[in-house]
């Protein structure tokens, strides 16, 4: 994973565009549409998902979800520590996904 000059986030098998986001919460399945500029969270908003959120800087970890399936990059992780990262948790304002069928649990 490169981070270019504009904090854009690439990989080898970068995807482009628009990439459809299944997100479980409440007990209910939403797929959304997550734009390159978009964060996970920023794209549960605009949908009207209503997803928990405080500060948006990756700090408070209101924002936490598992990540079920797929590949997330995230720009900032500091409210997460190493053995929750490794369990699969991701901080959705900060979460870009990288591949196609990723799957982020808040209800987890």
């Amino acid at each position: 994973m490169l981070e270019t000059e504009n904090n854009q986030i690439e990989t080898e098998n970068a995807i482009s565009g628009a990439v459809d986001v299944t997100i479980r919460i409440y007990g209910k399945e939403h797929i959304i549409s997550v734009e390159p500029d978009e964060t996970i969270l920023m794209a549960a908003i605009r949908e009207n998902i209503d997803p928990p959120y405080a500060c948006q800087i990756g700090a408070c970890c209101t924002c936490r979800a598992m990540r079920v399936e797929g590949e997330i990059a995230m720009d900032e992780r500091e409210g997460l520590s190493d053995s929750e990262i490794e369990e699969g948790y991701v901080l959705t304002c900060q979460s870009h996904p990288l591949t196609k069928n990723v799957i982020v649990d808040y209800d987890q």
